[in-house]
């Protein structure tokens, strides 16, 4: 067993940018997927779903597990799911079977983000808004690559050239799993079965534990909203071309990852819930910029929305560990899970106002999304703050 902590948060980090990778390279690759298993943009939908199934419940499985088993060998059980469907799917043409592998594609994706949030909290007990920052970085890398990766194998050659990319995927998730087969970190005293079920409980009637599950549902789902339709709504609302409209959606990504790192350090010198209710403000006012303007305004209020969100879900995390410490894992997973509800919600009932009526009403749906968030954790600050200023309210979960 190997105990360096910086191959293992390298690993950590890493992995992470696989999730990235795969969420980029399936939606890069979707044509193409059609195209060989011969369906329906309705039953490639279908695939998407399974795939956010898998996801989202694994999410909250691998947080919970978390809590009662190293992380590391929840990690590489996600590397390892994730890797062997990357490996099987569309091997075959025959929808069935890859719907059974997207949703264990998904199941990799959530174990992989739980395990890897849960392990560099314990990792860095006293930097957890610096390092989940950071680590999500490595998320909207992953997502910026896999879009150019994917774009040269697809043009590159016909065929199935494109599953290239899932296959180098798989190889680099193997390489992955190894090292945390190996590794072993000091990492805290495991909770009993009975102890996680009790406190389970208690962090689910745990009400500002509840407005921060909600107020990320809405944001996040704003953001994964505009990664699959920012481009269609510059091209449709605001007249742009394409391929500009699809630069935009690229520098939307690089504000992010900005953003991020920003806040990697503001953590140390701003409370967690300021840095939050700050970008909440900036996120609404920014998207309704892009919303209600022209332009090339309209398309910098949208890159801007990049900025805005970025750090939102990871200093959320880590308010949330410092708020449950004992039970961080599932607390992590939870969040994550509700985060993952809440995209599907607001993707779908985005699209379906559009369809219904045009993009820029349906626009409406992640504006009002993001205001009811920053309404929420408004009216909530102020107990929030003091929580987060009194460790020993904070730590309730650990008497």
């Amino acid at each position: 067993m190997i105990s360096n902590r910086s191959l293992i948060t390298g690993a950590a980090f890493l992995s992470l940018g696989t999730n990235g990778l795969t969420f980029t390279f399936v939606g890069t690759s979707l044509p193409a997927i059609r195209q060989y298993l011969d369906i329906s943009i309705d039953q490639a939908g279908h695939l998407m779903a399974m795939l956010q199934i898998g996801f989202t419940l694994f999410s909250l499985v691998g947080g919970i597990l978390s809590d009662s088993f190293r992380c590391e060998r929840i990690l590489m059980l996600g590397c390892l799911l994730l890797a062997l469907s990357s490996i099987l799917f569309c091997t075959f043409p025959l929808l069935g079977l890859n719907l059974f592998v997207a949703l264990v594609m998904g199941s990799g994706l959530g174990c992989i983000l739980s395990g890897s949030n849960s392990l560099l909290i314990q990792l860095y007990p006293s930097r957890k808004g610096s390092i989940l920052n950071i680590h999500h970085v490595f998320f909207g890398l992953g997502s910026l690559v896999g879009p150019l990766l994917m774009g040269y194998l697809i043009a590159g050659g016909g065929g199935v050239q494109w599953r290239l990319g899932y296959l180098g995927e798989a190889l680099l998730l193997f390489l992955l799993a190894a090292v945390f087969f190996i590794s072993r970190s000091e990492a805290p005293q495991l909770l009993s079965r009975s102890f996680l079920v009790k406190h389970m409980a208690e962090l689910a009637r745990d009400r500002q534990f509840r407005i921060i599950l909600l107020v990320n549902s809405l944001t996040m789902g704003s953001q994964v909203a505009l990664l699959l339709l920012g481009v269609t709504f510059l091209v449709e609302t605001k007249e742009f071309p394409i391929s500009l409209a699809g630069i935009g959606l690229s520098l939307y990504s690089v504000s992010m990852i900005i953003g991020r790192l920003l806040c990697s350090r503001l953590v140390f010198r701003v409370r967690h819930t300021t840095i939050i209710a700050t970008l909440l403000w900036m996120q609404a006012a920014s998207l309704l910029c892009a919303w209600q303007t022209t332009g090339w305004v309209a398309f910098g209020s949208l890159v801007l929305g990049g900025f805005s969100i970025s750090g939102i879900y990871p200093t959320s995390l880590a308010l949330s560990g410092l708020f449950f410490p004992r039970v961080a894992g599932s607390a992590l997973g939870m969040l994550s899970t509700v985060s993952g509800f809440g995209s599907v919600v607001i993707c779908w009932l985005t699209a379906y106002v559009a369809g219904l009526t045009d993009m820029k009403m349906g626009f409406t749906v992640i504006v009002l999304a993001c205001l009811s968030g920053l309404v929420l954790f408004q009216l909530n600050y102020r107990t929030l703050n003091r929580r987060e200023d009194s460790p020993e309210f904070g730590m309730v979960l650990q008497q």
